[in-house]
């Protein structure tokens, strides 16, 4: 049980702080006199602004005030992070501390519901997603439970439940209910802090504060959220709290980006006025067009889109401008220059389409259904080639032959001359094959060849490509199956060069993301992408509708928030110099919005002549 904090005080540093500095300081001690009153609080802060940086500030608060905040040693305030990466980057900057837990959002529910599994299973039954793989039983008692990063399962014959992601928040809010549960989960955590709470799935916010009336001794524990619902770019999460009971506290100080970067994000969010480093350099956001291209352009999904051949050019000669006359960078030409500087300069995509379109490997995007399949090497073909083959290849041509054979799964030593050359010749029929190949002739090579395996589940899913079901019970499942042979087949006719290019993109070897893969990121100089392509993100016409955002309702509200929030979180990754291209039309309401943010001097017209670019006109000589 937690009870409020009295008799705090707060020393000021003596010594000299900057601006920032001196910002962080007050946002420590707002915090911490927040939870000496016994209150929640949530840090509402901008792109750029330091929200992990003040979670793991008033984290080294309450470790230095420890008898205060966690009168038992065995209690710790809990971190719950939504990437591995922000979990090491808590423990690291708290050296590891004892006092502190820090794990991902699911790393965390696991750790409180685990031991509590006939709680799990009654609660379990009644959750929608669930209903079906019961097989009209209603209870689930007597059976074990478990948790893993893969699908959900309910095995009937071993009286095992396998949970899922999905599964763990949906019981946690079930769990979070019970009062005497919520104490329990004070008694370890008095408390608990969420970083990124916008990213937490929708309802868990909420279920952490349990509800205004619970009774003092079942109290649960202090809450503290650090996040940007402005950042909300994902369907089913939280997006924003609202509840009274937590204290607003802000921070304003954007230390990532220069001033014109700053005046851009302030001209977009007048509500979160940020303020700029005093010591920050100007930077620059210029902004170009393509409303003068006279070619025909996209429909369907791509509705308003200029052709590809033009799109590429417009992007390499923008690229090149921005490089020459704004950023002030190195001398380069074109997109292949910029993957020299991949580190310092990224180019943000719309889609995983336009990137697969930049760097050659369209057929290979167009196999699949899903983009998860390749990009995140879902597919088992994809995860071999990727993770297996091409690294494999890559230390035998360095001649790192245990590290070649561990990728593999061989164990066994090379015995004899013949070995050797029974190895060398088919590893040199897959590398030269990989070159001017299809990804089938380099499946085929593997497949036949018997000194590596690893190939199970591949040999499975060709065989049933070649033999699907006949079986009318199974009628249900025909489609998915013939659609699964389908992806195979195109998979297999696609050269095998492009999968060389996804591989060397997925390495980092390449400039290209997408806008939603760089969320949390920050780069010296962005080029952002403004296409068709993405249903859910209509970037153009929400621009268009700046000026009346506050009369939208309903499912036009929705999609105006879902296409600002990307489009602010692509834009305030820059640092120093930002680049926006509209490769869609923009209607001229869009535009007087983008004037009135950046005058109409920083905004470029493109001039063609036919697909090739000739030039920018400035967008005040320039017919809209």
């Amino acid at each position: 049980m937690t009870t409020p904090i009295k008799n705090l005080t707060h020393t000021p540093s003596q010594s000299v702080v900057n601006v920032f500095a001196s910002e962080a300081q007050a946002v420590q001690e707002a915090i911490l006199s927040t939870l000496h009153d016994g209150r929640h609080f949530k840090v509402e802060a901008g792109a750029g602004a330091g929200k992990t940086s003040s979670l793991i500030e008033a984290v080294q608060g309450i470790i230095a005030h420890r008898h205060r905040y966690l009168p038992r040693r065995d209690q710790r305030v809990a971190c719950i992070t939504y990437t591995n990466v922000a979990r090491d980057e808590i423990i690291s900057r708290t050296d590891s501390s004892p006092y502190v837990y820090a794990d991902t959002i699911h790393g965390f529910l696991w750790r409180l519901l685990s031991p509590f599994p006939r709680h799990l299973l009654r609660h379990l039954v009644e959750l929608d997603a669930v209903k079906p793989k019961l097989e009209g039983r209603t209870s689930l008692d007597g059976y074990t439970v478990g948790y893993t990063t893969g699908f959900a399962k309910i095995d009937h014959e071993t009286l095992h439940v396998q949970l899922a992601h999905n599964d763990l928040p949906a019981l946690a809010c079930k769990l979070f209910t019970l009062p005497k549960f919520r104490a329990i989960v004070a008694d370890q955590f008095p408390v608990v802090f969420v970083d990124e709470y916008q990213d937490t799935p929708a309802g868990l916010a909420e279920a952490l504060l349990g509800t205004p009336d619970e009774e003092t001794r079942f109290r649960g524990p202090l809450c503290g959220f650090f996040g940007d619902h402005w950042q909300q770019i994902y369907d089913n999460v939280c997006g924003t709290i609202t509840d009274p009971r937590l204290k607003p506290i802000i921070r304003r100080r954007n230390r990532r980006s220069e001033r014109a970067v700053v005046d851009f994000l302030n001209s977009m969010r007048p509500e979160l006025k940020q303020t700029a480093n005093p010591r920050a350099d100007q930077g620059s956001v210029t902004i170009y067009h393509t409303n003068d291209w006279a070619g025909t352009r996209l429909t369907h999904h791509q509705k308003g889109q200029i052709g590809w051949d033009a799109a590429h050019a417009a992007r390499s000669w923008v690229l090149q401008d921005a490089r020459t006359h704004h950023w002030r960078a190195e001398e380069s030409v074109g997109i292949a220059a910029a993957q020299t500087v991949a580190p310092n300069t990224k180019i943000l995509m719309l889609t995983h389409e336009t990137i697969a379109g930049e760097l050659g490997y369209q057929r290979l995007h167009k196999a699949f259904r899903r983009n998860e399949s390749y990009v995140k090497k879902e597919d088992h073909i994809m995860a071999f080639f990727l993770d297996v083959l091409e690294p494999a290849l890559l230390h035998h041509r360095n001649k790192r032959y245990g590290a070649m054979f561990d990728i593999l799964g061989h164990r066994s030593l090379l015995t004899s001359p013949a070995d050797k050359r029974t190895w060398a010749a088919v590893l040199h029929e897959i590398d030269e094959t990989r070159e001017t190949g299809t990804v089938g002739d380099v499946l085929d090579l593997c497949l036949k060849q018997r000194l590596f395996d690893g190939l199970s589940k591949i040999r499975e899913r060709q065989q049933k490509s070649e033999t699907p079901t006949d079986d009318g019970a199974q009628a249900a499942g025909d489609d998915k199956a013939k659609a699964r042979a389908k992806e195979y087949q195109a998979l297999r006719a696609v050269p095998y060069a492009q999968l060389l290019a996804l591989h060397d993109h997925l390495g980092g070897g390449t400039p290209f993301a997408t806008q939603h893969g760089v969320k949390g990121q920050e780069f010296d100089r962005v080029l952002t992408v403004i296409s068709k392509g993405h249903t859910r993100f209509q970037i153009p016409e929400m621009l268009a509708s700046y000026s009346r955002r506050h009369e939208l309702t309903g499912k036009d509200q929705e999609a105006f928030v879902r296409a600002r929030n990307l489009f602010y979180v692509a834009c305030s990754r820059a640092k120093q110099h930002l680049a926006l291209l509209f490769t869609a039309r923009l209607d001229p309401a869009a535009l007087d919005t983008l004037c009135a943010w950046v005058g109409s001097s920083r905004i470029h017209s493109l001039q063609f002549d036919g697909d090739s670019v000739m030039g920018g006109a400035p967008e005040a000589s320039s017919a809209v």
